[in-house]
């Protein structure tokens, strides 16, 4: 069973960037290029995901007060997965 959490806290931030990206214009609003997002898609994408919700459902399209939030909950989540994944590793050998 924890094997499925961590895999699915691994996917559904992927998941969601490229329903983002399919769907809606999201990622073309935050992100000026292709580098950014790519770069975030593979190696923090929580944090790519809650920058790109800040950026386009804050009125004024920038990172300040409250909205900072949301890519800071996304960096949380992104060092938690890969300290829990890498103490598993460990605890494994």
């Amino acid at each position: 069973m924890g094997c499925f959490i961590v895999l699915f806290g691994a996917i559904w931030p992927r998941v969601m960037l490229i329903l983002l990206w399919l769907f809606s214009g999201y990622p073309q609003r935050a992100f000026h290029g292709v580098l950014w997002p790519l770069l975030g898609f593979f190696f923090l994408p929580a944090t790519t995901l809650g920058y790109e919700l800040a950026k386009n459902w804050n009125p004024g399209g920038r990172l300040e007060g409250w909205w900072i939030v949301l890519p800071a909950l996304g960096l949380l989540h992104d060092f938690g997965h890969w300290g829990f994944a890498g103490s598993r590793r460990r605890a494994a050998s």
